[in-house]
């Protein structure tokens, strides 16, 4: 800054020497008109002086370029020293600052980190689980359809179509609570029409000593046909085919008249549907299906319906129970209150008995006490015999009166009566 001062005042020093001699001049020419020659000499010297101080002007504008230069450099180099002096100082405060701000966002995230690693982890173990669960459940799945496959081929076959339907009714009444032999029994054989031998699947005992009859035999190969197929129209098809099934097998139930083989049972036959999706499908392409079937004598029942009927039936099982306990206890009361009079008759006999011993004891003891004891004192009088006391009491307490109206012919004997304290 110091030598760009100096180089403005002396650019102001030139400028001001300059504008001097040329008003000089002027003036000069004004004075002096007369004084040319000098005045062109003087001029000519300031021509002179003016070409030196051009001369000086550019010697003095290459120094000051020169000095220019070397100030920029010094300049530039004092700049480049102090900013590089201060660059280090704002970077190690920074870097201080930096660090700190490091250990601060550690010490924040350190915990994240644990979270996200122990996150992690228990992803990882999820994941090596849902892949374990994924192919256990495949593995399930694939069995399943397997094992499916393979019911619905076997539940094709008649024979083990109609055991499934006797287990499925098995289990159906044993839920509704009751016992083979004491409340329905299997396989029971009758005489039928025309001398048939009939074979209802299960007989259910009602109370009052009434049956029903129930046949698990279900048609299902229309049923099967419906699920497996995935076209519209067929499955449509198949649906009414089990229909005509379901139909048919209602008629032919009816026919068999099970009703007239058992006696004391209702004019009808439940025809059991293992599953209650059979149910359903026939009912849903026949809506009165029911009522045709109840029509023809037949009760059709899914497990749902005959498990509802089972339980009415176990409630009239337990009333009836209740009548017959009610009924035994009614006898049991009376041969009971029978007991007791006779009882009580054999007790009122021991009272009166008792009372003629009292009485005849009493008796003796006076006829001891006039009769036997005066003499026997006498000896005692006489200085013979023991220091005994002799004296005996009579009885005053005798047995109470027992008058009940329970005891048979006691108002026949005589009441004994007494004060004493024998209650």
């Amino acid at each position: 800054m110091f030598r760009r001062e100096n180089i403005l005042e002396f650019a102001y020093l030139f400028t001001g020497l300059l504008v001097g001699v040329i008003t000089g001049l002027l003036i000069g020419a004004l004075r002096w008109k007369s004084q040319l020659s000098n005045a062109k000499a003087e001029v000519q010297a300031e021509r002179d002086a003016a070409k030196l101080i051009n001369a000086n002007a550019s010697d003095m504008s290459d120094r000051f370029k020169s000095l220019a230069a070397e100030s920029l450099k010094n300049n530039s180099e004092s700049f480049l020293t102090l900013a590089k002096e201060n660059l280090g100082t704002f970077q190690q405060l920074a870097k201080t600052d930096l660090d700190k701000k490091k250990n601060s966002f550690e010490q924040l995230v350190k915990p994240v980190q644990q979270s996200l690693k122990e996150v992690g982890q228990t992803l990882q173990s999820i994941e090596k689980a849902r892949i374990g669960d994924q192919s256990s459940l495949k593995s399930q799945v694939e069995n399943l359809s397997k094992q499916t496959g393979e019911l619905a081929n076997a539940l094709r076959r008649p024979a083990i179509r109609g055991r499934w339907g006797e287990m499925q009714l098995r289990r159906v009444v044993e839920i509704a609570g009751m016992t083979e032999y004491c409340d329905f029994a299997e396989q029971v054989t009758v005489e039928g029409p025309e001398d048939k031998r009939l074979r209802p699947d299960m007989t259910i005992k009602l109370a009052g000593g009434k049956q029903i009859v129930v046949d698990a035999k279900t048609p299902m190969d229309a049923y099967l046909n419906s699920i497996e197929t995935d076209d519209e129209e067929l499955r449509e098809q198949a649906l009414g085919v089990h229909l005509e099934q379901m139909r048919t097998h209602v008629t032919n139930l009816s026919s068999k008249q099970y009703w007239d083989q058992f006696e004391s049972s209702p004019e009808l036959a439940v025809m059991f549907v293992p599953a209650d999706s059979l149910f359903m499908a026939a009912l849903d392409k026949d809506p009165n299906l029911v009522e045709w079937a109840a029509e023809r004598h037949v009760f059709i029942a899914s497990p749902i319906t005959l498990i509802t009927v089972l339980k009415a039936v176990a409630i009239g099982w337990t009333e009836e129970s209740l009548a017959e306990n009610a009924r035994e206890i009614a006898e049991l009361g009376k041969e009971l209150h029978k007991r007791v009079g006779r009882f009580i008759d054999h007790f009122a006999t021991v009272g009166t008995r008792l009372g003629s011993a009292v009485r005849a004891f009493n008796d003796a003891t006076g006829s001891l006490e006039r009769s036997l004891l005066p003499q026997a004192r006498r000896f005692t009088d006489l200085k013979v015999g023991s220091d005994t006391e002799l004296s005996i009491t009579n009885i005053e307490q005798a047995p109470r009166e027992l008058q009940a109206p329970e005891a048979e012919g006691s108002e026949d004997k005589e009441p004994v009566r007494s004060n004493g304290s024998l209650n």
